[in-house]
């Protein structure tokens, strides 16, 4: 407690205020797996993503799924028993302050399990401290390859750049009948491996990319890279990058006339890209996990309980990162301790989750299908699924 207690009291006050302190003692316990005030067994889920800042829109979604998991798996009474508890913490998106976050959750907090609701920079970052520690981390929607290789207690919910730049390179040739790419892609790990992935598979298919170029993130003048593709002559623009970047280059690439096919990777997939791209992203197709228009029972409970809870629609990371929660407590089946939980993710096959049902192979990751969406008079629509080896 931050205030200094007297030397005085006496009679009832100071037997009031040590009941005070025994419970305060409970209710932050520093063991992996304490007890609640009800007497629950309750076990800790770190969580790290970017709470604030440029990317907090991500983060907020992926946290809000990962609440959403914890509060319905809490209100059927936990798991044998076994209460979840969220510890969340703000990563702005930096690999300095994703490392801070996970050391405060697995040295102070004592999490038996972690979600990234991060991205690929700073889920990278963290993973000597998850793999030392041994405390499971499931990774909800970061995608570059190299991550799953930091150790043998890292999950990955998604599946890797390769597979969605592969993915989207063969449908774009084989089904749109597009050749010719000008590629736009993010200037940090996640554009990169992405990017790479698509040029590489788009050249392998027998097509080509004459134009290929990196953006930082924040960046909003688009206009020089746009001019250049406009004279390129290429059938489609591919862009590796997320949904803030990406209006911006519908809108622009509009007005400049540039009157191509604008496709793109998961980081599409948030509401904001058609609230701040508008009429602009019209027809734009992206690869993402999440078909939001599937009929299974999951995925509609998912749907309207996030709806009714938050207010607005789920979007992709909300929904990693709910089946991320989803995927450590069926591992806690096998026992509430963070050993358990790894061994349980590692025997992790057909599970359902909202974003199809997912199978962890030899290297940890994720087995589920790839979603075509597009952008059809103002929603987001399903086009079509791929399975994935």
């Amino acid at each position: 407690m931050k205030k200094t207690i007297g030397k005085r009291l006496t009679g009832i006050g100071a037997i009031c205020l040590a009941a005070m302190l025994v419970v305060a003692g409970c209710g932050s316990s520093g063991t992996t797996a304490g007890a609640a005030a009800g007497g629950d067994k309750v076990v800790k889920i770190g969580f790290f993503g970017p709470l604030s800042g440029d990317a907090a829109t991500d983060g907020v979604h992926a946290k809000n799924g990962a609440e959403l998991a914890v509060d319905q798996i809490n209100a059927q009474g936990g798991v044998k028993g076994v209460k979840l508890q969220l510890v969340a913490e703000d990563d702005q998106a930096s690999s300095k302050d994703a490392l801070n976050a996970v050391q405060k959750l697995i040295e102070q907090e004592k999490v038996s399990a972690l979600v990234s609701g991060s991205y690929s920079g700073p889920t990278k970052t963290v993973n000597p401290i998850v793999q030392k520690s041994k405390v499971p981390m499931v990774v909800s929607y970061a995608v570059h390859p190299d991550i799953t290789k930091g150790g043998d207690y890292i999950y990955r919910a998604i599946y890797t750049a390769d597979v969605q730049g592969d993915a989207m390179a063969e449908y774009a040739q084989s089904e749109l009948g597009l050749k010719r790419f000008a590629v736009l892609y993010q200037d940090n790990d996640y554009g990169v491996s992405i990017q790479q992935a698509f040029s590489a598979k788009v050249k392998e298919l027998g097509g080509s990319v004459p134009v290929s170029r990196a953006f930082k993130s924040g960046d909003k003048d688009f206009n020089p890279l746009l001019t250049a593709i406009k004279g390129a002559g290429v059938d489609a623009i591919y862009v590796a990058g997320y949904y803030n970047e990406a209006a911006q280059i519908c809108q622009q690439a509009k007005q400049l006339g540039v009157n191509v096919p604008v496709l793109g990777s998961d980081g599409f997939d948030s509401p904001k890209l058609i609230e701040l791209g508008g009429a602009s992203t019209e027809g734009v197709t992206f690869t993402t996990p999440f078909n939001r228009d599937e009929p299974r029972d999951v995925v509609k409970n998912f749907v309207k309980t996030y709806k009714e809870k938050f207010k607005e629609d789920p979007d992709m990371t909300a929904a990693q990162t709910y089946d991320s929660v989803e995927l450590i407590a069926q591992a806690m089946k096998t026992g509430s301790d963070k050993e358990s939980i790894a061994k349980g993710l590692s025997q992790t096959k057909d599970f359902e989750g909202v974003t199809g049902n997912i199978s962890f192979n030899a290297q940890h990751e994720a087995v589920k299908p790839v979603i075509f969406v597009k952008v059809d008079q103002g929603k987001f629509v399903f086009v079509k699924s791929i399975s994935t080896k």
